[in-house]
């Protein structure tokens, strides 16, 4: 093939493309609109926190004077949810004991050595006793169950010891 004949054969196919392209019908512009207005509707309600249920709050004394309390609740949350405070000083949980497989009743014994350890000297006080579940490492804290630990002077002579 010579030199003339591939020149025309090439402007030939050239001509083929153009002309098939050209055949083709024109591409229709579109206007892109989204003016779609659902809107889903619904009723969430988020998790909760129990609240604990505080079944007993027992003082103990020695001739009057006020040696320590017992309070007792039941909760659905384990353990390490519990929180146990006295005028806002958390206890530590080793001082919390569980039974049950849920619900679970929890009960602490807080002496008053602990309660002086913690606090400070109580007597002659009235001493604010909160229990709460939480959840660890969020701020969600349940509505506190509370009771009013008084704890009266030495041999009973400042008032009644009472947990109510």
């Amino acid at each position: 093939m010579t030199r003339g004949r591939r020149r025309a054969l090439a402007g030939a196919v050239g001509l083929a493309i153009l002309v098939g392209v050209a055949s083709f019908p024109s591409v229709e512009s579109t206007e892109a609109r989204f003016n779609d207005s659902e809107y889903a509707a619904g009723v969430f309600t988020a998790a909760t926190l129990a609240t604990p249920v505080v079944t007993s709050c027992t003082v103990t004394s020695f001739l009057g004077s006020f040696t320590g309390f017992t309070i007792t609740w039941t909760s659905p949350h384990l353990k390490l949810q519990q929180r146990l405070s006295i005028n806002n000083v958390v206890v530590a949980d080793t001082n919390i004991s569980q039974t049950g497989t849920g619900p679970y009743t929890y009960s602490s014994t807080i002496s008053s050595g602990l309660l002086n350890t913690l606090l400070g000297s109580l007597l002659g006080s009235s001493n604010a006793v909160k229990v709460e579940t939480i959840y660890p490492g969020t701020s969600w804290i349940s509505p506190a169950a509370t009771r009013s630990l008084s704890v009266g002077g030495l041999l009973g002579l400042g008032g009644n010891n009472t947990c109510t």
